[in-house]
């Protein structure tokens, strides 16, 4: 038996005292072996439930050697079955307060790219009580999607603050890309800023402004550079 069919035999008896036993019981190279087999294999084929109490048991046990099996949650992203809701995502949220609390930024950073919707992406914010908005424009801005643009416009205008929105185009336009410069064209034109060192294709008219974000589809029609429907 492989530690691979060992380690999930006793996560489908949800033994987690066996689990930390095995792993403890690893040397050094199939420890490291198992942080990736753990993540790749043994992680993304667990339904909802299961994943969270496996995640919680195996971060408890090594956090530095298994915070990144956090990315697994992808598959239940993709499947539309991803619930925040569970108890053992609190006591992970507990766990990591109380023991590394920037942990908690990191494992939201860590699975925010595998996030679909915004509701998912909202659900885990506030399951891992990430509030203050700065903290959320900055898990934004290292992700390169459709969604994550639509949620950094949509969180500056919670924050209605100019040089926070003057931030966050600065670190789009180091991105040199057309669909970055189209981001910033949308926040310069929302909040009126007129001081970025960059040229822009894209120009939205006033009346355009209020259509923006009506949704999220209508946002990305005017990302890729067409004039939002009216």
């Amino acid at each position: 038996m492989t530690n691979k069919d060992r380690a999930e035999q006793l996560i489908g008896a949800r033994d987690w005292e066996g689990l930390a036993r095995m792993l403890g019981s690893l040397s050094n190279m199939e420890f490291r072996l198992m942080e990736r087999v753990m993540r790749e294999k043994v992680l993304s084929e667990l339904e909802n439930g299961l994943f969270w109490e496996t995640l919680l048991h195996i971060i408890m046990f090594k956090r530095a050697a298994f915070l990144s099996g956090a990315a697994a949650v992808e598959h239940l992203a993709k499947e539309g079955t991803l619930d925040f809701g569970v108890e053992s995502v609190g006591r992970l949220y507990a766990y990591l307060k109380e023991n590394n609390a920037e942990s908690v930024v990191k494992i939201c950073n860590i699975m925010l790219p595998a996030m679909r919707t915004e509701e998912q992406v909202m659900a885990m914010l506030e399951a891992f009580h990430v509030e203050n908005e700065v903290t959320r424009l900055s898990m934004l801005l290292k992700v390169d999607s459709d969604l994550s643009y639509y949620l950094i416009f949509k969180t500056l205008k919670l924050v209605e603050d100019k040089a926070v929105a003057r931030k966050c185009c600065m670190v789009l336009i180091k991105r040199q890309d057309d669909r970055a410069f189209n981001a910033v064209c949308l926040i310069k034109a929302y909040f009126g800023l007129d001081d970025l060192p960059a040229r822009f294709s894209l120009t939205i008219e006033e009346y355009e402004l209020s259509h923006i974000d009506r949704d999220f589809e209508t946002f990305v029609h005017v990302l890729n550079g067409k004039r939002p429907r009216i």
